[in-house]
């Protein structure tokens, strides 16, 4: 059969409205969550670079990966911890402190503290040393207390860094693009 200019057309497929709603409802979903963790990204990263900040944060929480096993079994090496700076630190908070020189920092948890002309010293230990750590922590070089432990992220996020990470992140924003692309088509 021959088609001809007036052949009537094949009606148009319809699609289900509750799965295209659900479709739209996910891909908001996702860009809300994206567009959250972008602003976030760049407001460490600013702090990084424009503020100069040791330790960046967002509303006054950092998060900040665990580099070795001085906390374990509490805090493993590649977790992350959020911590928040306080007004005021006990014996038994876990704190992350800048060392002196402003070029890394400790998480440990406070174990006394004294108070020497008008300024306030902690002691601190990692739980899985021996030893108390040698030199007292001012109040001053402390950044804040770990507020939440998520285990085996930090690792993540580091390896995010690397170059293959990096293809991750692109090939993860060129899927998006394309799943906006098939909801609307």
């Amino acid at each position: 059969m021959k088609a001809t200019l007036n052949a009537p057309l094949s009606p148009p497929v319809r699609q289900n409205k509750a799965l295209l709603w659900v479709k739209r409802v996910a891909l908001g979903i996702v860009f809300a969550v994206l567009l959250f963790l972008l602003f976030i990204f760049s407001v460490l990263a600013a702090d990084r670079v424009i503020a100069k900040s040791t330790i960046p944060s967002v509303f006054g929480f950092s998060p900040l990966t665990v580099l070795t096993g001085s906390m374990e079994p509490e805090i493993y090496p590649g977790d992350m911890v959020v911590i928040h700076r306080e007004s005021d630190y006990a014996v038994g908070d876990t704190v992350t402190y800048v060392v002196s020189g402003g070029t890394s920092s400790v998480t440990h948890k406070i174990v006394r503290e004294y108070v020497q002309d008008g300024v306030t010293y902690y002691i601190t230990k990692g739980t899985n040393n021996n030893t108390e750590d040698a030199v007292p922590v001012a109040k001053s070089q402390v950044a804040g207390k770990v507020v939440l432990v998520i285990p085996g992220l930090g690792t993540f996020l580091e390896w995010l860094k690397t170059p293959s990470g990096i293809f991750l992140i692109l090939l993860f924003a060129c899927i998006v693009v394309a799943a906006v692309y098939v909801v609307k088509a």
